[in-house]
């Protein structure tokens, strides 16, 4: 088979190469391997072509990387300066970010302590849930110097009624797992978490074989939890438990005493 017709280009600056003429000519050759069949007895002439290929993919690769190299060699040679001036501008650049990102957030305290005091001002209808709901329902814009403190403050008022609104209907839904909904209210402000959380609950309740009952509110105030992985009922009843499992497991153990109301106590683990 006749051999590539590109060797002759080896000698040649690839800056004079005519790349139109050389595709034509590769491409018209290259047609003759691709209609070429090879056998078990012409394995040889598939070798040769092979090698053929190979060397003529050699020569231009070649060409190109020495060409690349030339190319850069201008750039190679005024790289390390450019980059010693880049350093010695970044380096100044980041002092100054420093002051700036340090002024920015002192003033986001400042701002941050300013909006805590407005919310704890209007935030009373939240009772007892106000302080741990502070963070859901903080807004990280309202930090933002563009955000004026009238602006800022409508929206706090409005997160409060929404939030309000929003533990008076957990409220109303009289479940006898109210202390958890209102946990994973505070924990998430949705009210869609909320009722997964109740059909959760009501379905394992369901499993258990449990009546539905309510909590009374003087079952209600022997419950005395205390965060913990073991649980123990008051030795003063005659009976002592130790429940052990995961922290999902034992939320709705907690939460199953509280509904039929089983006064327990929550011990730290020892």
């Amino acid at each position: 088979m006749n051999e590539l017709q590109i060797v002759s280009l080896e000698k040649n600056d690839i800056t004079t190469w005519d790349f139109a003429m050389i595709k034509s000519e590769l491409e018209s050759a290259l047609a003759i391997y691709k209609t070429s069949v090879y056998t078990d007895e012409t394995i040889k002439s598939a070798k040769d072509d092979k090698a053929t290929l190979a060397k003529a993919k050699k020569l231009v690769e070649d060409r190109r990387k020495e060409f690349k190299e030339k190319c850069m060699a201008p750039y190679n040679a005024l790289e390390p300066q450019i980059k010693e001036l880049v350093s010695m501008i970044e380096e100044q650049r980041q002092q100054i970010d420093d002051v700036v990102k340090d002024y920015t957030e002192r003033q986001k305290q400042e701002k941050l302590t300013a909006i805590k005091a407005y919310y704890d001002k209007k935030a009373f209808v939240l009772g007892t849930d106000a302080e741990r709901l502070f963070e859901r329902l903080l807004d990280p814009k309202w930090l933002n110097a563009s955000t004026a403190k009238k602006k800022y403050e409508e929206e706090i008022q409005l997160a409060i009624n929404k939030a309000a609104a929003d533990l008076e209907s957990v409220r109303k839904m009289n479940s006898p797992f109210v202390d958890t909904l209102i946990d994973t209210y505070c924990e998430t402000c949705s009210i869609e978490r909320v009722q997964q959380k109740q059909d959760e609950l009501q379905v394992a309740y369901d499993k258990a074989g449990l009546s539905n009952q309510v909590v009374t509110e003087s079952a209600k105030a022997d419950v005395k939890p205390v965060a913990s992985d073991a649980i123990t009922a008051d030795a003063s009843d005659g009976v002592m438990i130790k429940v052990y499992g995961s922290k999902n497991q034992l939320t709705q153990v907690t939460d199953f005493m509280k509904a039929i109301g089983v006064r327990f106590e929550v011990m730290e683990n020892v």
